[in-house]
């Protein structure tokens, strides 16, 4: 028996962080999941898909999304669709899963109460749909008295897992054992956003596209394969996403090569479905620190999206460097100055940092060519 996990799409996320384009991109590859989901399923002979809930981000997404959803579902008529209500789309959402329920195809089937589902005659899904955002107690407690006779038995939920915890901050009540407990093949789960082993027979799937720099496995689904009762699930990564969220902290030392380091880090190959969020620390040198800036400048575009943190990169103190802003006038004053400024004795960290920044916003400036 095989079959294929997946959750948290969160179909119409906002993106709000991001410009225009990237964003109305994100939005799409989240959508285009749905289709490589599909084709991964057909591709390694998945009975069925689970979806384990947030499938959408919100109770009441835009009625577009959700009629592009269904529609791409309903593509793959060879496959059952198994949808599970989320954290971000509950039960709550009454007017969402009763336009789902009217409009959906033939091949999906809604998982809106706790009352076995039966595939075939050899499948028993298990569902625990959460009622409310955050409902508070373990969902899953009735999948033990559950009679399923000689069917796997799979159980299905959205959730954080008590002592591991809750990727939407919700209050974690499922129990890690639950799959022993209930006597279940495989426990497939939604909520936490990277793919991840509670038990060899508890699993979270993650996004199958990325969503945030946590630094998740890579984003995609799970191919689940077992082959009889009892035996231990066989849980293959299958890659899924697009775009690959790359974060990265480097620290940096006055005297090195900044920007070596920096194109030693990033990813050479499909740069326009990257996005970076590069976290600076350490200590350079001006001319270094305005070396790293130029060349961040100059390779942002090749990347979809590129942000550079700098708050924890200091200043190495080096006289020398001044001269490169000014030898001598109002100027070379004014560098003068501001390098004091960034001697944390007597002053705030905030402090020093401001006079950081505008040290090396200085210095940058001096190194311009004039305009012509």
């Amino acid at each position: 028996m095989r079959f294929l996990h997946t959750a948290d799409l969160h179909l119409a996320k906002p993106f709000g962080r991001f410009d225009a384009d990237t964003q109305a991109a994100l939005r799409m590859a989240r959508l285009d999941a749905l289709r490589r989901l599909g084709n991964a399923a057909r591709a390694d002979k998945a009975e069925f898909i689970l979806v384990a809930g947030d499938t959408f981000d919100a109770e009441a997404p835009p009625s577009k999304v959700v009629r592009r959803a269904l529609d791409l579902m309903g593509e793959f008529t060879d496959l059952l669709w198994v949808l599970l209500p989320g954290n971000h789309d509950s039960l709550a959402a009454v007017d969402l899963w009763e336009r789902i329920d009217r409009d959906k195809p033939d091949n999906v089937i809604l998982a809106l109460t706790p009352d076995i589902i039966e595939i075939g005659d050899h499948v028993a899904i298990l569902p625990a749909p959460p009622t409310v955002r955050n409902p508070g107690v373990d969902l899953t407690e009735w999948m033990a008295d559950a009679r399923t006779g000689h069917r796997f038995r799979i159980g299905l939920a959205h959730g954080g897992i008590l002592d591991f915890g809750s990727e939407e901050g919700t209050v974690a009540v499922i129990q890690p054992d639950r799959a022993e407990i209930s006597k279940l093949d495989y426990l497939a789960l939604g909520d936490w956003h990277g793919q991840k082993s509670i038990t060899p027979r508890t699993w979270y799937a993650g996004s199958p596209e990325a969503d945030n720099f946590k630094g998740h496995a890579p984003a995609g689904a799970l191919l689940v394969e077992i082959g009889a009762l009892g035996d231990i699930p066989q849980v293959t990564p299958v890659p899924i996403g697009q775009f690959d969220w790359r974060p990265l902290a480097l620290e940096f030392f006055a005297g090195t090569d900044p920007v070596q380091q920096l194109i030693e880090a990033l990813p050479a190959a499909d740069r326009d479905k990257t996005l970076v969020r590069l976290e600076a620390s350490g200590r350079l040198g001006l001319l270094e620190q305005s070396q790293l800036r130029d060349t961040c400048t100059q390779i942002a575009d090749d990347f979809h999206f590129f942000e550079v943190i700098r708050d924890q990169l200091g200043i190495e103190q080096a006289v020398d460097d001044l001269d490169l802003i000014a030898t001598g006038g109002a100027l070379r004053a004014t560098a003068d100055s501001l390098f004091a400024a960034t001697d944390l004795q007597g002053r705030t960290a905030e402090d020093v940092q401001i006079a950081q920044i505008a040290l090396t916003h200085l210095f940058h400036i001096a190194q311009q060519e004039p305009s012509q």
